[in-house]
């Protein structure tokens, strides 16, 4: 999969700002061009409008700090545009038991396998998508 065709995205901006870290080792700036790492890299906001085959959506968020995760929360839009940025696939990185206790995350929680499994815990297959979603899958 070429990198043109990955998205990752968060709600914070602190949480983008790691994840460009990472973009830049992952994909050296000689094989991405100047100026282009934040038009793959961004928050949710900075993202409206833009879809890829593939979004990482990086939740992120301190355990001790509770308030970022429930101004990310308090609306659906958030994570609407986040998960809609999405052409074929989705995965979601963050602390599950932390965010599944939001509203809407909760949704979204239900809905993702795990990765990797869990020991007694659900196994992480790709499932198909649901009419309407054309072919992407849920993974």
């Amino acid at each position: 999969m070429p990198a043109a065709a990955i998205r990752v995205i968060s709600p914070f901006r602190q949480v983008v700002q790691g994840a460009l870290a990472i973009h830049g080792e992952v994909f050296p700036d000689g094989s991405i061009p100047s100026g282009q790492r934040e038009t793959w890299v961004g928050t949710v906001h900075k993202m409206q409008g833009r879809e890829a085959d593939v979004v990482v959506l990086v939740l992120g968020g301190q355990p001790d700090r509770p308030r970022a995760r429930s101004w990310a929360a308090e609306r659906p839009n958030l994570l609407n545009v986040a998960v809609s940025r999405a052409g074929r696939r989705l995965y979601v990185i963050g602390n599950r038991e932390l965010w599944k206790r939001l509203p809407f995350f909760g949704v979204l929680a239900d809905s993702l396998p795990v990765w990797p499994p869990v020991p007694g815990g659900r196994e992480a297959q790709p499932r198909p998508a649901r009419a309407g979603q054309g072919d992407r899958q849920v993974t």
